[in-house]
């Protein structure tokens, strides 16, 4: 048994260390994907940022101005996205998130920029058009609905806050820029909410374009009087248009370079056509029943606190992936058969159902799922314990030849409603699923024991569930369980017809 933990512990050390060495590997690569780019629009741009900088250096180090105010803009990010991390409720910014953040603040600035300058300067172009009518299309709305689809609403407004202040000083610093900015930013963000499919995401932005146009309109009248506010409207009315395609451009790239998994993916992750869930419906068809039904109550709980059901749903049809491979060792995947946990001693028991969580980890990466789904499949057991195994290990734990903190899963523990959403379905799906003849009665009393029990235990203690959240998301996980665990009806033999079957 000691070599069994030694083991398992090793290999825990081991496969923390290589997904930590390939995330960091990965935010190295993009690191310098990004310091190359923004390299080459300083070399573009240094000189006509602050030309007074460049001065005698020109020749030789023409963007000393622009690397200036990268320096300060940086810092500015910095501050401003660490203090929001550390006290924001909700804001705990990964340095993936910054770096991502980071990264659509410094393409926000540079489009900026070229609408500015690059656009106003055009000779296809209209020249009655004044050259800060263009900061009115400056993309400010996609990019804060991309954060919010990709990340949360409250990161999102301190991003919009955030790239308002640097968008507009590339505008040459106009309050007109900035205050339309802040406007049409939160806008966008605040009709991006539960965005699952391309359509939505195209409306969103025809939503957001009617208030784009009237606060151009406003705001140009307010500074400057009504000679371009023809033009303040349509530049503003396009912007919020133009938002939506320019979102869905974004977001694949992002889910690919940063490992986010936004509602419109899960939708297609959600597909039975994934290679992961074809597996599961051929190898072990009763993990995948299991799933569907976990998917099912974990949704009914999301929907009951306002949490995201899609990630529910999609996350429980994956959270038991780990178990292809050693499929029969899984009591729902026997129908009848023998017990071959009968066979083996506790260890060896302990250490096959153990592998289902660290497997399932390595299966969600190698198929792109998304981090969101991964951790999901990492926590749903939190550090709970194998009570059916320590059982029979009681013996050897009087005997000192092994402890009950063997048989505990390696967490972490649920950090998201939506992880602990999916644990509490699950244990109370297998819960219920044991049960000879369910009532009503009997699945809210076995439902309400689930939750009593994981939450006694500490499993809840690193995530934000409030007790009334736990009551909400018990009723309805017993309401559906209820639903889909009431008997048959008795028919009487005369009744079945002469093949003795019920049609």
């Amino acid at each position: 048994m000691s070599g069994s933990r030694s083991d398992s512990r090793d290999n825990r050390r081991s496969g923390n260390g290589e997904s930590r060495r390939l995330r960091y590997g990965r935010l190295l690569a993009l690191s310098v994907a990004s310091a190359a780019a923004f390299a080459v629009l300083f070399y573009l741009w240094g000189h006509e940022l602050l030309p007074r900088a460049a001065g005698r250096w020109r020749g030789t180090f023409p963007f000393v101005g622009a690397v200036a105010l990268t320096l300060a803009v940086a810092l500015f990010l910095t501050e401003w996205f660490g203090f929001a991390g550390r006290e924001v409720r909700k804001v705990r910014l990964a340095l993936r998130d910054f770096l991502f953040l980071c990264s659509l603040a410094f393409l926000l600035f540079f489009a900026a920029k070229g609408v500015i300058d690059l656009l106003a300067e055009t000779p296809t172009l209209v020249r009655s058009v004044p050259p800060r009518v263009y900061g009115y299309l400056i993309p400010l709305p996609a990019f804060a609905m991309t954060v919010r689809i990709l990340i949360n609403s409250e990161t999102a407004i301190l991003f919009t806050v955030a790239a308002s202040v640097l968008s507009a000083a590339a505008a040459s610093g106009r309050w007109s820029a900035m205050l339309f900015l802040l406007l049409v930013g939160t806008a966008g963000a605040s009709r991006s909410r539960r965005v699952q499919d391309r359509y939505r995401m195209l409306w969103v932005g025809v939503q957001t374009a009617p208030v784009c146009a009237v606060a151009a309109v406003a705001l140009e009248l307010a500074f400057y009087g009504s000679g371009s506010i023809f033009w303040a409207a349509a530049f503003g009315a396009a912007n919020g248009l133009l938002s939506g395609p320019i979102a869905l451009a974004v977001l694949p790239v992002a889910e690919y370079a940063f490992g986010y998994a936004s509602d419109i993916r899960l939708m297609e992750l959600g597909h039975t056509g994934h290679p992961l869930l074809r597996r599961l419906m051929v190898e072990a068809p009763g993990t995948f029943h299991h799933s569907v039904v976990v998917g099912t109550l974990a949704e009914a709980g999301a929907l009951a606190i306002g949490a995201n059901p899609v990630l529910c749903r999609v996350a429980a049809l994956y959270h038991d992936v780990g178990k292809l491979g050693k499929a029969h060792y899984f009591s729902e995947n026997q129908a009848g058969a023998l017990n071959v946990h009968d066979a083996l001693s506790p260890g060896l028991s302990r250490t096959v159902i153990l592998s289902h969580v660290k497997e399932g980890t390595r299966l969600g990466k190698e198929h792109r799922l998304g981090d969101r789904i991964v951790e999901i499949i990492e926590q749903h057991h939190g550090t709970s314990v194998l009570y059916c195994f320590l059982d029979k290990a009681r013996p050897m734990i009087r005997d000192r030849k092994a402890s009950e903190e063997m048989f505990r899963y390696p967490g972490p523990k649920p950090r998201t409603r939506e992880a602990a959403i999916v644990m509490l379905a699950d244990a109370a799906e297998a819960a219920v699923r044991s049960l000879h003849q369910p009532s009503p009665g009997g699945v809210e009393e076995t439902v309400q024991g689930i939750i009593d029990r994981v939450y006694l235990d500490g499993q809840l203690n690193e995530c934000d569930m409030t007790l009334r959240d736990l009551h909400a998301v018990g009723r309805a996980i017993s309401q559906v369980l209820a639903a889909v665990s009431h008997g048959r009806v008795d028919y009487p033999e005369a009744g079945k017809g002469a093949s003795g079957k019920v049609s």
